[in-house]
């Protein structure tokens, strides 16, 4: 029994991922510049179904973390909370903005995604 828990586990945190979400806004920058990556802004707040859906579902899909992982340094923004740098604008939340590793605005894509979906935003906005 304990080897059938052990081998569900491990296809668990196979199957699963976490970001790696860059600590500020400068960070983010700082870290895309070293690495010649792209900026993946998500622009949330609390209680955000939209927000949660993106969180809890299509950032724990392996495929849309490793795409993140290999071509962008995400960095998330509480809208009521932190500092919202210039030119980064939100109607509702989710909103994601995609930026050179300068800080140059490149796209924006308002609102949730799924999998497939965000896959594919990801694929437009990376090098």
């Amino acid at each position: 029994m304990g080897k059938i828990f052990l081998i569900v586990s491990i296809l668990a945190s196979c199957a699963f991922a976490e970001l790696k979400w860059a600590s500020s806004y400068d960070a983010a920058l700082a870290q895309a510049q070293k690495e010649k990556k792209r900026v993946m802004v998500m622009l949330s707040k609390e209680d955000c179904p939209a927000c949660e859906y993106m969180n809890d579902v299509v950032f724990e899909e392996k495929a849309v973390s490793n795409e993140v992982e290999k071509s962008f340094v995400p960095v998330h923004i509480d809208i009521h909370n932190d500092f919202i740098p210039e030119g980064l604008g939100y109607i509702g939340t989710p909103t994601f903005h995609f930026l050179d590793a300068k800080g140059k605005k490149i796209g924006r894509y308002d609102g949730q995604a799924n999998i497939p979906s965000f896959l594919g935003i990801l694929g437009k906005y990376k090098k």
